[in-house]
């Protein structure tokens, strides 16, 4: 059931209702009717919400009055804004589920889960480099909702792998050992992971370096491997873009006598966990 009023001829529904109680007007959230012996429902306040700058994480129900949470709640992101997480275990938007009315979202922005963290750069002697982290949720639902979505929502980018490490004995005691770099960090804020810094031996010619982080626009970069005498070591792997796996990092040169293993990409966040709710 709804409301509406006859205005200049037209019959219009009101945004806002109010009634006047002890001569002062206050606005009704929630209007019932008697009919046939039973109270129905015609009218339920809306809140419209605007997101209109960059937002690190929403928790929806935290930004509304126990009032407004009785009512129909509208959510816009602006276009241009960007909601996203910095946390891979924290979703970038989550609705809670106290909205009493519907909850519509219209997403004409973006809403990015954060970025997983580059893996560390290998060690010249147990070698292997460490695995990317996967990347974080964008929309948590806890509630059914309504989703217009004329922007983006993605899974936080996966860390890349981290570079293996490696060593070489081709001169006997004079043994180079080369520490693997530092996955990227995927996109939507991901760390970058960090470097192995050995490099020694008969000469350090390139020392390794850490993995990029993931801006919210942009994935970080794989960390190079160090370079010591005749040992190189791999490069860690690219942090993925927002809703794609981190790469793998690298193993180094086949000349060396020993290579560790590299470091695996990881996936991508989900893009929207419902909980069995709907998105209709």
């Amino acid at each position: 059931m709804s409301l509406s009023i006859k205005d200049g001829g037209a019959w219009k529904e009101p945004t806002k209702v109010e009634i006047k109680s002890g001569g002062v007007w206050k606005e009704v959230l929630i209007g019932s009717i008697k009919d046939g012996g039973a109270w129905k429902e015609f009218y339920r306040s809306t809140y419209n919400l605007v997101i209109s700058s960059n937002t690190n994480r929403i928790y929806l129900t935290s930004l509304l009055t126990a009032a407004q949470k009785l009512g129909d709640v509208v959510v816009t992101i602006n276009p241009g804004v960007y909601v996203y997480s910095e946390i891979t275990n924290a979703p970038a938007f989550i609705t809670g589920n106290d909205i009493a009315g519907t909850l519509t979202i219209i997403n004409n922005g973006y809403i990015y889960g954060a970025g997983g963290a580059g893996g560390t750069g290998g060690n010249p002697s147990s070698g292997n480099g460490g695995n990317g982290g996967d990347g974080g949720v964008g929309l948590f639902i806890q509630k059914n909702i309504l989703l217009t979505n004329n922007g983006s929502i993605l899974g936080g980018g996966g860390g890349g792998g981290g570079g293996a490490g490696g060593n070489d004995d081709q001169y006997g005691s004079d043994h180079d050992f080369a520490g693997g770099g530092g996955g990227g960090g995927g996109q939507s804020m991901g760390a970058g992971g960090a470097r192995n810094s050995t490099c020694s031996g008969s000469g350090c010619n390139r020392q390794s370096a850490n993995g990029g982080a993931g801006t919210i626009t942009a994935r970080g970069a794989g960390g190079v491997g160090a370079s010591a005498g005749q040992a190189d070591a791999g490069s860690g792997g690219n942090g993925g873009l927002v809703g794609q796996a981190g790469s793998n990092g690298s193993v180094g040169s086949a000349n060396n006598d020993h290579n560790g293993g590299a470091g695996s990409g990881a996936p991508a966040g989900a893009a929207i966990v419902t909980n069995g709710h709907s998105t209709s």
